[in-house]
């Protein structure tokens, strides 16, 4: 069963949510399959914690519906107790030990299993810090309480916003682990957003991108990062033919030569020795570009479409004014 194809378990359709005259997220809609860790990106003031609030039930959608494991996600027996949220900045009682507080919280729900506090404690690495109090904590260990937290009911659906916030590498890596496990051994399915790119680019198999209020991108990661039909590498047998053909490339509509010393946004550094181009073109320009090449004798020995990185291809969505706006 391919990934588009199993069942859904997070559906959103046509979601509107207006505060005033400010329209936050502008009719906006997804699928999350069972079994995803789902990226959610957007640059600050995007409507990311606005669709998180109101895919948790905190916020009320002007409209549009949002459907939980088949059901309206306001109905509470049948999504609450299958759902688990951290969004933004955790709170807790500071005078509390991490351990209490989850005590607390656990006394509120049903059906948690003695045990559950600290075997959760143990997986986000809190356990030997247990009995201190959450006011001695730090950023980031609050950070992992709150994981803990969204836990305690043994989700099927986890919705984190900012796991990774003010966590070392270290720390970050553990609770990526930590997710991934979850996927693996306890069938979960995440929705996570995040600003840091490169985690999610390793760690996410599907994403979505909102600017503006707008889903302006929503596939698989490697559908959307792996062969860009823009970008391109052209390798030449001598540094002669490489100079001739960027001589006609400047001269040629739709194309724009890249630099290749590797500044912030462009796609890499060739390797020491190689003729080569960076390219991007115009979709559905390369064969008449290459054509154009061989007609002067100087075709590349190879012509290759390049993998963006997922900032890349952030960065480029996010800078476009998204349509529908003015």
């Amino acid at each position: 069963m391919t990934a588009d194809h199993k069942p859904i378990v997070l559906r959103v359709k046509g979601l509107t949510k207006k505060f005033g005259q400010t329209l936050a997220v502008n009719n906006i809609s997804f699928d999350v399959h069972d079994g995803d860790i789902f990226g959610f990106l957007g640059p600050n003031g995007a409507g990311k914690s606005t669709t998180m609030y109101t895919m948790s039930g905190l916020v009320a959608p002007t409209s549009g519906s949002i459907e939980i494991f088949g059901h309206p996600h306001t109905d509470f027996v049948a999504v609450r107790s299958r759902m688990g949220a951290m969004i933004e900045v955790p709170a807790f009682y500071e005078y509390l030990s991490g351990r209490k507080n989850l005590e607390v919280l656990a006394r509120l729900q049903p059906g948690i299993a003695p045990g559950r506090v600290d075997d959760l404690l143990d997986k986000v690495g809190l356990l030997s810090r247990a009995k201190d109090r959450v006011g001695e904590y730090s950023h980031g260990m609050k950070q992992r309480l709150g994981i803990a937290q969204a836990l305690l009911n043994s989700p099927q659906l986890l919705l984190l916003d900012e796991p990774t916030s003010g966590l070392d590498p270290e720390g970050s890596a553990q609770i990526w682990e930590l997710l991934r496990r979850l996927v693996a051994e306890e069938h979960m399915t995440i929705f996570i957003s995040s600003h840091l790119l490169h985690e999610v680019e390793e760690n996410c198999n599907r994403i979505a991108v909102i600017n503006q209020g707008i889903i302006v991108a929503c596939d698989q990661v490697r559908h959307l990062l792996f062969f860009s039909k823009e970008d391109y590498l052209l390798l030449f047998d001598t540094d002669e033919h490489r100079a001739g053909a960027e001589k006609i490339l400047r001269q040629s509509e739709g194309v724009e030569i890249l630099p290749t010393g590797g500044e912030a946004g462009t796609p890499g550094i060739l390797q020491p020795g190689e003729a080569g181009l960076w390219i991007r073109v115009q979709q559905g320009l390369a064969s008449k570009i290459v054509g154009g090449l061989v007609e002067k004798g100087l075709a590349p020995k190879a012509f290759s479409p390049q993998r963006k990185t997922l900032k890349q291809f952030f960065l480029e969505l996010t800078r476009r004014q998204p349509a529908g706006r003015a």
